[in-house]
Formats: C-alpha cells, structure tokens, sequence
C-alpha cells in the first residue's frame, strides 16, 4: 500500500498499483515499482497497525508520516471484561460439548439398558468434563482486561496418548 502526501497531510491511499495522473500526465501502474520516483511524488509506502480485534473495538486512522513511509494508527476502546469472559466460557462450554458428543450414544445406550460405556471412555469423559470446569473456574476468577490477555495468551502443552493394543490384546 502506498500513501499520497501532500502539504504534510494524507490526500490519498493506493492499495493496490494503478494508473495515476500528476500533473496531468498519466503514468502506468508500473510506477509503483520505482521507489525513487514515487518519493518524488510524495508518494511513500503505507503501513497499518492494525488492532486486535478480539480485545478491542477500532475506531479513526490518524496517520504517523514518517521519512520513508507512513503508519496508519488506529485509536481503539477496550472491549469489556464481563462479555469477553462470557464468550471465553461459552467457547469452553462448547469444546467440550463436541469432545463428549463423540460418544453420547454409548452413554445413551447404557442408559437403556444396553452394553455398558468401557472404562476407558468413562474415564475419558471425566476428564473431559473437569477440564471444562477447571478452565470455567479460570476464566470466572479473572478480574482485569490485562488478565484477560494474559489468560488467552498464555503457552500451553498438550498432552495426546496412544492407545496402544499388544498382541495378547493387552492396552
């Protein structure tokens, strides 16, 4: 992208080359290949910094016109802790929702009398279930937009295991 300066104010963006006219002349979009003659244009490389969208709302662009390009800088409003944790446990809510639909239909079927749910799935859906409510416990006891962050942020490791079946059919 590239910004138009005229009277140390931006006049215009380009976000893509094309055809410019300058004092009446016409020049190809090839133009925006050549760096120096684009600077004797007042015609610098733009950048935008760009907000994060998950914590909080953008509103105008103010422009930072530097020697060699101009950053576009966009004031933004903290989005609020109370709907931002809300969404944080519906998102938990929701994953582990998914992660024990796999096998509801085992649960269902034991309830009806059927084969019982095997151990290692009854085991698995335990832990499913305090994880969930682990992570909801987190989530309702953070107080501040920067714990919010942080909370959303911060590096996990996760932890698969194999099932691994013997020859004697052994797991």
């Amino acid at each position: 992208m590239w910004c138009q300066i005229s009277g140390g104010e931006v006049i215009r963006t380009h976000s893509h080359p094309t055809s410019i006219t300058i004092d009446g002349i016409i020049y190809p979009r090839q133009i925006f290949m050549d760096k120096a003659q684009l600077a004797s244009f007042n015609i610098l490389p733009y950048r935008e910094e760009r907000v994060d969208h998950r914590y909080y709302y953008s509103g105008a662009v103010s422009y930072e016109i530097g020697e060699d390009e101009v950053v576009g800088v966009y004031t933004k409003t903290s989005k609020d802790v109370d709907a931002l944790k809300k969404g944080m446990l519906e998102n938990v809510k929701q994953k582990a929702s998914s992660l024990l639909s796999r096998d509801d239909w085992m649960a269902v079927r034991a309830s009806e009398g059927g084969t019982a749910i095997p151990d290692a799935i009854k085991v698995y859906r335990v832990a499913i279930r305090q994880e969930s409510n682990d992570k909801e416990a987190e989530i309702v006891a953070l107080n501040t937009f920067a714990e919010v962050i942080a909370y959303q942020n911060c590096p996990y490791i996760e932890t698969r295991k194999n099932e691994i079946v013997a020859d004697n059919g052994d797991i």
